[in-house]
């Protein structure tokens, strides 16, 4: 048979309550982030987003980034994107599994 030690399943419970709390509004972040990827993929097919790209448009960034109009930035953030939505569901599977 097992021995717990209550103090430490204590503490280990106060972590998981914050890493809850935290997972709740990183799923909050991932839902925000859908939103803007919604819009950015709208301009992303429409003909405007041609038309400034070829008009050579000069835009503010901060530097973190690349500009709206860089096809390299586009492709990663759809890839990247896709990949991020692929690893919470095998998160999410796995811990249903209890893996």
């Amino acid at each position: 048979m097992s021995q717990y030690d209550p103090q430490q399943l204590q503490q280990k419970f106060e972590r998981w309550s914050e890493l809850y709390q935290e997972q709740l509004q990183a799923q909050q972040r991932f839902q925000e982030a859908e939103a803007l990827y919604a819009e950015l993929q709208a301009y992303y097919q429409s003909p405007q987003w041609m038309a400034d790209h070829e008009a050579d448009l000069q835009l503010e960034y901060s530097g973190d980034v690349h500009s709206i109009f860089s096809e390299d930035a586009l492709w990663n953030m759809i890839s990247d994107r896709n990949e991020l939505a692929i690893q919470w569901m095998r998160l999410g599977l796995d811990a249903l599994d209890n893996k």
